[in-house]
């Protein structure tokens, strides 16, 4: 296996899942129906929060593995910019609150192929589908700038996975380690999936789509 073809392993093996977390019901699942600026803009920013905490984590961990850390921490900055590009647009947005729920699961990868696979392949394509649709949401209510400002961020999330594939060839030495790697990003979107189906859920909603 190479870069490319795990990050199009993951993409195939969870489809189904990713294409639901870009559905019109990832902003109630994420702000539990409170479909206003702020609550919108706030569960973006805490999502972007959430990964740029994780990056940093990551990055202070290690001594330098084939570039990972400087990845890391140039992905957190990037990061850390569009969270607070996204925080500027309404004074009610915030990233504080609970961690989102793909992130515990980030935490749990402990070795570098694992984190560089959850957190460069699974973290952004989970992120960028939630974006679209705060996008959508934006420019519904009429805020062409704000939504422009989404883009941006958004457009860095997806070049994020191809992005990875490189690095992942430099820190994945054996079969094991992509294994455990894409292990760790399907894992990664399924949990993230299974928070999104609950809490819909919980709201009497139907995770699935309706025919």
């Amino acid at each position: 296996m190479n870069g490319e073809e795990l990050v199009e392993a993951v993409r195939a093996e969870r489809a189904t899942e990713l294409d639901r977390l870009g559905s019109e019901k990832a902003l109630v699942a994420a702000t539990g129906a409170q479909l206003e600026s702020g609550p919108v803009l706030s569960a973006a920013a805490r999502l972007l929060d959430g990964g740029v905490d994780t990056l940093v984590a990551w990055g202070d961990g290690i001594d330098d593995d084939e570039g990972a850390q400087a990845v890391f921490g140039d992905a957190a900055e990037r990061l850390a910019d569009r969270r607070d590009a996204l925080l500027d647009l309404d004074d009610d947005a915030s990233a504080g609150g609970d961690v989102p729920y793909v992130v515990d699961e980030l935490r749990t990868a402990e070795r570098t192929p694992e984190r560089v696979a959850a957190g460069f392949v699974a973290f952004p394509l989970v992120a960028e589908r939630l974006l679209l649709q705060v996008i959508n949401f934006l420019v519904n209510e009429g805020v062409r700038s704000g939504a422009d400002t989404v883009r941006e961020a958004r457009s860095d999330l997806q070049s994020m996975p191809d992005d990875a594939a490189d690095l992942l060839d430099d820190v994945c030495a054996d079969d094991g380690d992509w294994v455990t790697a894409q292990q760790a990003a399907t894992a990664a979107i399924g949990t993230a999936y299974d928070e999104y189906a609950e809490r819909l859920e919980e709201m009497g909603l139907d995770p699935k789509p309706v025919c």
